[in-house]
């Protein structure tokens, strides 16, 4: 119960940072002013990100993704081999 519990949990997660770095990937450098505050889940990130660094972010949210998607694939195949070895 409990790895499919974890898994769900890294599927939400890899879902959100996939969408925060979309969003920012979206909005590029076309902001007003000096650039903006980046905030996930609640918690601030940096408050004052310039226009130059907003794709790197973005870049670093869907790497982000990628990680916690791999390490949910991870958790569900230790799981499915624990099953198949103990049937």
């Amino acid at each position: 119960m409990k790895y499919w519990l974890a898994s769900i949990v890294l599927i939400v997660i890899s879902v959100l940072f996939l969408q925060q770095g979309m969003d920012l990937w979206k909005l590029g450098t076309d902001v007003d002013g000096d650039g903006i505050g980046i905030h996930f889940l609640g918690f601030e990130i940096n408050d004052s990100v310039q226009e130059a660094n907003i794709p790197s972010y973005a870049t670093g949210f869907f790497i982000a993704a990628g990680l916690s998607f791999v390490l949910m694939l991870v958790v569900v195949s230790r799981k499915i081999f624990k099953m198949s070895r103990a049937g």
